[in-house]
């Protein structure tokens, strides 16, 4: 493991950060891995994932806002979760019922830091339940040391912080984000919201009628879909009106507006 971790970080880009996820696919008893660069719940961006299941589990985690990759990123503690059907563990009941239907059971989720800088996670599952035991476990650390270096080579530390200078090695990445972040900002001007709080609508929207919020974060981009400023969601199917405003000015009426009125 440790000369295809070493390989791994000497290929560069973005193909770097999967190497690392398949080298512990390949060497560790995991089904799928994930990497996620973070900033924090409202911050998750997706750098890469082995199969559909982890892009999924990426995913669930960022419509959700919670889940083991938001602790082990707020914490700075890797999150093992032998079984997350185990009903004794309640820490995200509805993320955890969601990530069971991907059939997920194991979780394992490291948080991958310089120091105190915390750049994201290393999201590992697998379709069986159990625990990792020791020479898992250091497989699994000796792979978080390779995914820090694949981001720190490549500047995804910025990525987050407004700067995306060095991250176009995330452009064409299916699991991009960019239409979220963009239908946040059409909420916040729809609705006079601030950022969190407009992203935090779009989730609330998602979740209530169970579709995946890349979905309503693109009827929010196409304007097909729109958030009233008294929280209320509407489609807006129609063509847009020319203009909103009535002037009001005398004189302005066509003829038979008066009795239309009336």
């Amino acid at each position: 493991m440790s000369q295809a971790l070493a390989t791994a970080v000497a290929v560069g880009g973005s193909a770097a950060a999967l190497a690392v996820c398949r080298a512990v696919v390949s060497w560790v008893p995991m089904t799928g891995a994930a990497i996620t660069l973070m900033s924090g719940p409202d911050g998750q961006e997706p750098v890469c994932a082995t199969d559909a299941g982890a892009a999924r589990i990426d995913e669930l985690q960022f419509d959700l806002g919670d889940g083991p990759c938001v602790e082990s990123f707020t914490t700075g503690r890797a999150v093992l979760v032998s079984d997350i059907t185990d009903g004794a563990d309640a820490r995200w009941p509805v993320f955890a019922a969601a990530a069971a239907a991907t059939g997920a059971r194991g979780m394992f989720v490291f948080p991958l830091s310089v120091g105190a800088a915390r750049l994201g996670v290393l999201d590992c599952y697998r379709d069986t339940p159990g625990s990792l035991d020791d020479d898992e476990l250091a497989a699994a650390l000796a792979a978080v040391d390779a995914a820090v270096w694949t981001l720190l080579e490549h500047g995804a530390a910025s990525t987050l912080d407004g700067d995306r200078a060095g991250s176009d090695w995330f452009n064409g990445s299916p699991l991009a984000r960019a239409e979220v972040h963009q239908a946040t900002g059409m909420l916040s001007v729809q609705a006079g919201l601030r950022p969190g709080a407009a992203l935090a609508r779009l989730r609330a929207g998602a979740f209530a009628t169970g579709r995946p919020i890349a979905e309503m974060a693109a009827d929010v981009v196409s304007r097909r879909l729109r958030l009233d400023s008294d929280g209320a969601w509407h489609s807006t199917t129609a063509p847009p009106m020319t203009s909103t405003y009535d002037t009001g000015r005398p004189g302005d009426e066509e003829p038979g507006d008066e009795e239309k009125r009336s």
